[in-house]
């Protein structure tokens, strides 16, 4: 699990299917020691995990990915502790989900999502 030690949830809003997430990443995780030391970016399955992560504390419920349908990495997220990222998750279905999320801060979008889950 990435959440408390990679990042933080800050808030959290929920308006029927759709969560908002604010997150801060934590610029001081050892993943940056080697995903890049001299210019550190977040890797992308950690992206993936947060989202997840940040799904299941909602749901209060453990899932896990089956498919991922349409996964575009826009813009590299570097760790910045002074800045924080939203994450957007909408979801339909009940024994399998399909989730959409968006992760982003201000004007910038760094991922969107179309992602097929399952209980575990």
């Amino acid at each position: 699990m990435l959440i408390d030690s990679f990042f933080k949830i800050k808030q959290i809003e929920n308006n029927g299917n759709i969560f908002r997430f604010v997150v801060s990443i934590q610029s001081e995780h050892e993943v940056f020691e080697g995903h890049f030391p001299h210019l550190p970016v977040v890797p992308g399955v950690f992206v993936l995990q947060m989202i997840k992560e940040c799904f299941e504390q909602v749901q209060n419920k453990k899932y896990r990915y089956l498919e991922l349908k349409n996964c575009k990495f826009s813009r590299p997220i570097f760790p910045d502790s002074k800045k924080d990222f939203r994450i957007e998750c909408e979801y339909t279905g009940v024994d399998s989900l399909l989730l959409k999320a968006v992760v982003q801060s201000e004007d910038t979008v760094y991922i969107t999502l179309k992602a097929e889950l399952e209980e575990i």
